[in-house]
């Protein structure tokens, strides 16, 4: 009897590609059976789109709905953790669960049997909270690069037997679909991509997008695409949508607040300048080194300290700052950064090089089949075999 993974895709459409092609390829090679598990049967359409534009067969997907008596009911941010409940003993049937998110461990804690528990973190970012305590509940962490698997056991969350650097997992996937794409603009501007974090604590928006739109709109040197995480959006009113809908220009200006080009790599691949604050996606924009802004709208003390390690990638400005004069900076100093911009896409992303035209690649074996093999062995019990 083949052993069976179940894959837990409970954590958003912008977690899909870092951890779910692993999925796709273990049904691909047939000696498991794979299960996918999703919060909404709405979801199962773009998991088969992202299988079958790597060319791997969609695995039987399963939605988690909830009974009459708590469907409509339960608050949105206790969501994951009631279908969770709900669903344990369905979930915890099988040899080996794959997650992206962490909400999974509550699986662990339950009382009775739980399998290994094997997890592929979503995104290579630098904040704290992607090295925090729950990491130590799973049997397998897989990581994208020897910079997550580093601090992860300097600070004690992961024990070096169970963190498995295997590469970048969603670059992987979005690089083999990126051909497909069409340019952005027809202008032949240079791209701009604006890309805040969610968290007002953290992020630049409030204060810094409109100065941008405006700054880019008095010069016809650039266009621009805002897309700020998915999740900043994510519960906005339709007048608030509105209100940041009405920034977007026609042929210059695009505003994307949570479609699937803000989560496919189609920006951070097609803009010639990242402009940010704390998001993760700096690292995927990074595949190709390129330009780098940061916006410290919060007045953090970020010298020195980890939880900023990718504002060393290019300048660091206030919200007030003249906008722009630090665009065109950050085009004309960006070799000052180059170097370290390379050295830390090499930690973040294991196994990445670049070719003599400057397109990204991967040395060895490619990470969707690296991660596929250590899932496999953790179901088997063996050892994973030396990746090259």
């Amino acid at each position: 009897m083949k052993p069976v993974l179940h894959a837990l895709a409970i954590g958003g459409a912008h977690q899909f590609a870092h951890f779910l092609p692993v999925a796709c390829e273990i049904a691909r090679r047939g000696r498991c059976r794979v299960r996918i598990f999703v919060s909404h049967a709405d979801e199962a359409a773009p998991i088969a789109q992202l299988a079958r534009g790597l060319g791997l067969p969609v695995p039987e997907i399963v939605a988690m709905d909830l009974p009459a008596p708590l469907a409509g009911c339960v608050p949105r941010k206790l969501d994951k953790l009631a279908r969770l409940l709900v669903w344990a003993g369905r979930l915890r049937a099988c040899d080996a669960i794959l997650c992206a998110e962490r909400t999974s461990t509550l699986l662990r804690r339950l009382p009775g049997r739980c399998p290994p528990l094997i997890h592929i973190p979503h995104g290579a970012g630098d904040r704290r909270v992607g090295f925090e305590r729950r990491f130590s509940l799973f049997d397998k962490v897989l990581v994208a690069g020897t910079k997550d698997r580093d601090r992860l056991i300097a600070e004690g969350v992961v024990a070096p037997g169970r963190c498995v650097v295997t590469g970048p997992v969603k670059v992987s996937a979005m690089l083999r679909i990126a051909a497909q794409r069409a340019p952005l603009f027809a202008s032949g501007r240079s791209v701009l991509l604006y890309n805040p974090h969610f968290d007002a604590r953290l992020g630049s928006a409030a204060a810094f997008t409109r100065r941008l739109v405006d700054a880019v709109a008095a010069d016809d040197r650039y266009d621009l695409v805002i897309a700020p995480h998915v999740r900043m959006a994510r519960d906005w009113d339709e007048a608030r949508r509105r209100e940041w809908q009405a920034m977007a220009v026609p042929g210059r200006i695009v505003v994307d607040l949570g479609s699937e080009r803000s989560i496919d790599m189609t920006y951070t691949l097609a803009a010639d300048l990242y402009i940010g604050d704390v998001s993760s996606q700096v690292y995927e924009f990074l595949v190709r080194p390129r330009p780098c802004l940061f916006v410290n709208a919060h007045a953090a003390d970020w010298q020195g300290n980890e939880d900023y390690a990718m504002w060393r990638f290019g300048e660091v400005v206030d919200p007030d700052c003249d906008v722009a004069a630090a665009i065109a900076r950050a085009f004309r100093d960006h070799p000052a950064y180059r170097a370290a911009q390379i050295e830390r896409t090499r930690a973040a992303f294991d196994a990445i090089g670049w070719t003599d035209a400057g397109a990204p690649m991967f040395t060895g074996d490619d990470p969707i089949v690296r991660a596929a093999d250590v899932v496999e062995s953790a179901m088997s019990g063996a050892p994973p075999r030396p990746l090259a």
